[in-house]
């Protein structure tokens, strides 16, 4: 992206986390969806005269990461909106995973971190959820730990790979930290972290995937 799409869209963060630290609810409102409707903008923009479909899925993931971020805004209103955003992300993550995926390449090195981190931290977790919650979220689990190894089996060019990764590890940790944060204890200032993990993640991924198109 360019420096002036960089700025903006890290501009929007600082304010929505600002939003977030000060509490000022109708900032927060206008200014989350308005992340991932840049990036959209953003990518559309770079990919719009030669679209083919990894660039259509990137779009379909961005969609559905605004629309998660959108319902988790009001989860605290009603739980079933909290199962809605979880819905809406695991479509974006699927897609992430379809835009990254090479056919046919495995590895195993680089895929036991994240089957063992996700394993551990589902078993951690077990006894803290609602039975309700219980299904969705070792399916989202599940579904975002294949993300995070189809970015480590990338193939790509080398800081199109590092962004992308990056992107995808801080992804999990911003997941993480909303399900520690939600059903384990509570973390201090919880908020800002997930947010800053979660918008930088955002960005590295859009960025690096780009990136895979430009640097050869």
């Amino acid at each position: 992206m360019t420096r002036n799409e960089t700025i903006f869209y890290f501009a929007l963060g600082i304010i929505n986390i600002t939003s977030g630290v000060l509490d000022i609810e109708w900032l927060n409102y206008v200014s989350k969806p308005l992340l991932m409707i840049s990036l959209f903008v953003f990518y559309f923009q770079k990919v719009k005269q030669n679209m083919n479909t990894s660039d259509k899925t990137m779009l379909v993931s961005l969609i559905f990461s605004c629309l998660g971020d959108t319902f988790l805004m009001f989860q605290g209103q009603n739980p079933q909106f909290f199962l809605l955003g979880l819905g809406s992300f695991l479509v974006a993550q699927l897609a992430y995973s379809g835009v990254f995926k090479p056919l046919g390449i495995i590895n195993y090195n680089k895929r036991y971190p994240f089957i063992i981190y996700g394993f551990v931290f589902i078993v951690f977790l077990l006894d803290r959820i609602p039975k309700g919650f219980i299904m969705p979220i070792v399916v989202y689990a599940t579904a975002i730990m294949w993300m995070g190894v189809t970015a480590a089996e990338r193939q790509t060019n080398p800081k199109s790979y590092r962004f992308v990764l990056i992107g995808a590890i801080l992804f999990i940790i911003s997941d993480s930290l909303i399900a520690i944060n939600k059903f384990a204890f509570p973390i201090p200032l919880a908020g800002l972290w997930v947010m800053a993990t979660y918008i930088a993640a955002q960005y590295l991924i859009v960025e690096g995937v780009l990136l895979g198109k430009t640097i050869k």
